[in-house]
């Protein structure tokens, strides 16, 4: 589809497009209407490629209603998967056949393993991924606590990550609230770690959680290039996001350029 004034203005950088498996972002949905989905997909739905069905928002809205909004994401090419906090409460429930079968019939295509809010033994975690591939599910794995008290530590985290790929996980998702705990934007030491995992995992196979942070986006554009991966954008923030990737923010591109007719 043609863009506004794409006939008089080349942007600086190009990058992946849908349906795509690098440079994705996802978003948190927190119960958005009908309404205001058809609206922001026809607005930014070029650059949305995967919707989480926040916490348990699932489980407290109508299963009619989570049908049909996962057809319309689903229409637009975006993934949907119900947030990892659902996957634990039916783990917790000790109904997690039900579970699958319950996101397969919704029409979910994604799922997630987290330890937001539980604790689990790594057989625990790689059966579920094992599981989920099976069933057909993409599977996010998510590593890092909600509430840190320490940064990543790249050999455990790195031994995590090949594991959690090993048992079958289409991508991995570091958590946010860990990453802006190390502060790698402006903590060389912060930095460090980052690389030291991304070196051994690779980009590619890592999604960040950035919290719509634009400046921790930033940060990793420019380290690691358009198509890295990002997770909980916001749903405000991934317009401002895809002009950081396409170059509009970069150093030597456009912006202190002296121009004249």
């Amino acid at each position: 589809m043609a863009k506004a004034f794409e006939n008089c203005i080349d942007i600086p950088v190009s990058r992946s497009e849908k349906p795509r498996e690098v440079g994705l972002n996802f978003a948190g949905d927190w119960g958005w209407e009908l309404s205001y989905i058809d609206g922001m997909l026809e607005a930014v739905g070029d650059y949305l490629d995967v919707v989480k069905l926040a916490v348990l928002t699932g489980r407290l809205t109508d299963r009619d209603f989570i049908k049909r909004k996962v057809k319309l994401y689903n229409d637009n090419q975006v993934k949907v998967f119900p947030g990892g906090m659902t996957l634990e409460a039916a783990l917790i429930c000790k109904k997690v056949e039900a579970f699958f079968d319950e996101a397969k019939d919704l029409g979910c295509s994604v799922v997630e393993v987290s330890e937001s809010e539980v604790h689990m033994t790594p057989d625990t975690r790689h059966k579920l991924t094992e599981m989920g591939k099976e069933r057909g599910f993409q599977v996010l794995v998510e590593l890092g606590p909600h509430h840190p008290d320490e940064p990543f530590a790249p050999g455990h985290i790195i031994k995590e990550c090949n594991e959690a790929l090993q048992a079958g996980a289409w991508k991995i998702v570091l958590e946010g609230e860990v990453i802006l705990m190390m502060k790698p934007w402006q903590d060389q030491a912060g930095a460090e770690k980052i690389f030291r995992i991304v070196d051994a995992v690779g980009r590619d196979n890592l999604i960040f959680e950035i919290g719509g942070n634009l400046k921790l986006a930033q940060w990793f554009i420019l380290k690691y290039g358009p198509d890295v991966s990002f997770g909980n954008v916001g749903r405000d923030k991934v317009m401002p996001i895809e002009h950081i990737r396409r170059g509009l923010n970069y150093p030597d591109t456009w912006f202190g350029k002296f121009a004249a007719l």
